[in-house]
């Protein structure tokens, strides 16, 4: 069955942008109801770790959130100092103002407290003791004790995501996208009808032209 020609075309189309319609609005829903952070948290062979957050929310600020590096057991000589001084190295991409973000850091954990604007990204980079190698590093997240909040964590690296943090660009593409297909299904059909008659075999009710 040829889709543009189909008569079942425009039904089809029209499933596909509901389900597709479906999807965004219940992320939408979900983004605007509570904060959003995406966090990657990865470390290397040499014990360096770097934990990256960004607050994805339309319009959730992430208020007074705490974000830790620690070992999984919590022993004290978990963290070794960096060569600049210090546990840990902290780095801020603007709007993120020096004042909304608190780095602690010592020899057992290193944590950033923060209030996080809608596009806010920080970082917070560690290297583990080597006496500790063979504990495994993870991040935590805790709440403010005085105003608590539900808070959503979406690995960077998750379709779920990379939807959210992409949101208008992918709602352009999905508009673009359905733009060209209507445009198919109301153009082609006619211009494939008209080539038809064109090209189309004579009628052989036609009486054959007189010779001589």
């Amino acid at each position: 069955m040829n889709l543009f020609t189909s008569q079942q075309a425009p039904a089809i189309l029209a499933v596909i942008l509901s389900v597709i319609g479906f999807y965004i609005s219940t992320v939408i829903a979900e983004i605007r109801s509570q904060p959003v952070v995406t966090y990657r948290f990865s470390q290397s062979a040499d014990g360096t770790a770097e934990l990256r957050l960004k607050n994805v929310s339309l319009a959730q600020v992430v208020a007074d959130a705490r974000f830790e590096i620690a070992c999984t057991d919590g022993r004290e000589d978990c963290l070794m100092a960096q060569p600049s001084g210090g546990y840990a190295v902290l780095d801020r991409t603007p709007p993120v103002s020096p004042t909304n973000v608190t780095l602690e850091a010592g020899p057992r954990e290193a944590a950033i407290r923060a209030n996080l604007v809608p596009g806010a990204v920080v970082a917070l980079a560690v290297r583990q003791a080597p006496t500790a190698n063979a504990v495994p590093l993870e991040f935590y997240y805790t709440a403010s004790k005085t105003a608590p909040e539900a808070l959503l964590l979406f690995d960077a690296r998750s379709l779920t995501a990379l939807f959210v943090d992409n949101y208008f660009t992918l709602m352009l593409v999905v508009f673009l996208v359905a733009a060209a297909a209507l445009t198919l299904v109301i153009v082609v059909p006619p211009l494939v009808a008209l080539r038809t008659r064109k090209t189309g075999p004579e009628d052989p009710g036609q009486p054959a032209p007189p010779e001589g």
